[in-house]
């Protein structure tokens, strides 16, 4: 058990690295509010699509490294 703990933790910080890498490079995603409305003036190219995707990719790998990360916390309080 303690062994795929163990690897959890380790999957958890090279996927929140990754996911922290991608934030840094393609940013925070917008707020989709501003995508509508008055503040919509330009069109949306497959690059602005592309880094909505993979800043929202980013975000989401930090997330899932930190629930990755969790029962290995919890393991060694308990242990």
């Amino acid at each position: 058990m303690h062994n795929a703990v163990a690897y959890l933790n380790v999957i958890g910080i090279v996927a929140g690295f990754i996911g922290g890498l991608m934030t840094f490079v393609y940013g925070l995603p917008n707020i989709d509010v501003l995508d509508s409305g008055a503040y919509s003036a330009t069109e949306e190219t497959d690059a602005i699509r592309r880094y909505k995707l993979l800043s929202k990719v980013g975000l989401s790998l930090i997330s899932i490294g930190f629930l990755l990360q969790l029962p290995s916390a919890i393991y060694t309080i308990n242990h």
